[in-house]
């Protein structure tokens, strides 16, 4: 049987010195009825093109014999065809297979194959297929396409960002179920009204955008960075951070965006609250309060600059 799935045509010719002349073979598909080994050979040929590329091999393979005659048995049993090949793929075919097969004796004692039948049964293997390829591949894309979706709902359309929601359910996560240090960056552009009534909206766009891109290239693969109002941004940088480490941070921030607003022609500035977390002790509602109190702070102080939330 090995043989027969394999698609592989050395190991398929030298099955014919086994098989009548006459065999009756049956498959699953509709189009697998064949009489005759010139038929059979029509078919296989067929099936190796489409097999191309696929490895298949048998597993748990099980096999008994029935004697009908002095010369004439029935051989019947099952197998699992798998394919060899999974990296990289999600859904992966298996074909639970049952055979059936009436061999007979020849005087000199070879074994020929008179008939077989052998059923997979998988409602998705459609019509001339060699194996439930379209149901693979479409599976597959229906993956591929909700991986997609599920990013898609994650993300702020405009900035590529986590939007709120999404940036409050990453950053509870790591404060409530990994228990993480790290510093809170809660990030508000300026008199940003005055770009929007000065500059157009579509200049006020595209400094939403600009900014989204420098919080993004300051957050690494561990830290999340999100849009959570209509200017206003959130950082989460993971880890045991210093004081300091948190201020050059900010400056930077601070410094970058300042660039964006000179190269467009603008007044306005950024402002930050900073909070640490240590050990998640703060809950993410909480954290962002405190960020808050801060960010409200270094706006009283005449923006353009940042400040640490201080334990009152």
């Amino acid at each position: 049987m090995e043989s027969y799935i394999s698609g592989d045509q050395m190991k398929i010719e030298k099955m014919f010195e086994y098989l009548s002349p006459d065999i009756l073979v049956i498959g699953t598909g509709k189009h697998e009825f064949y009489h005759g080994l010139e038929s059979l050979i029509n078919g296989l040929q067929k099936d190796q093109k489409e097999a191309e590329g696929i490895d298949f091999i048998i597993r748990n393979e099980w096999y008994e014999a029935k004697l009908v005659s002095e010369d004439v048995c029935i051989v019947y049993g099952e197998f699992e065809a798998g394919e060899s090949d999974v990296e990289g793929k999600q859904v992966v075919i298996n074909m639970d297979t049952r055979i059936t097969a009436v061999v007979h004796a020849e005087i000199n004692g070879r074994l020929v194959i008179d008939s077989l039948h052998h059923s997979v049964p998988y409602i998705y293997q459609q019509e001339d297929e060699y194996y439930p390829k379209t149901f693979a591949s479409q599976a597959e894309e229906a993956m591929r396409r909700s991986a997609v979706l599920e990013k898609d709902i994650q993300l702020d359309s405009m900035t590529g960002l986590f939007n709120r929601k999404f940036t409050e359910k990453h950053i509870s996560r790591l404060l409530t179920e990994e228990k993480a240090d790290g510093l809170l960056f809660l990030l508000d552009l300026d008199e940003f009204k005055k770009v929007n009534d000065q500059k157009g909206h579509q200049a006020g766009d595209a400094l939403i955008k600009r900014t989204a891109a420098v919080l993004e290239e300051h957050a690494g693969d561990s830290d999340i960075a999100g849009r959570i109002g209509g200017d206003e941004f959130m950082l989460f940088v993971k880890g045991v951070h210093s004081r300091n480490e948190g201020t050059q941070i900010a400056d930077q921030l601070i410094e970058k965006i300042g660039i964006i607003f000179t190269g467009m022609d603008l007044e306005q500035s950024c402002s930050i609250g900073i909070v640490r977390v240590r050990k998640g002790d703060l809950s993410f509602t909480k954290a962002y309060h405190n960020a808050d109190k801060a960010l409200y702070k270094a706006k009283e102080e005449g923006r353009g600059t940042y400040c640490w939330y201080e334990t009152e």
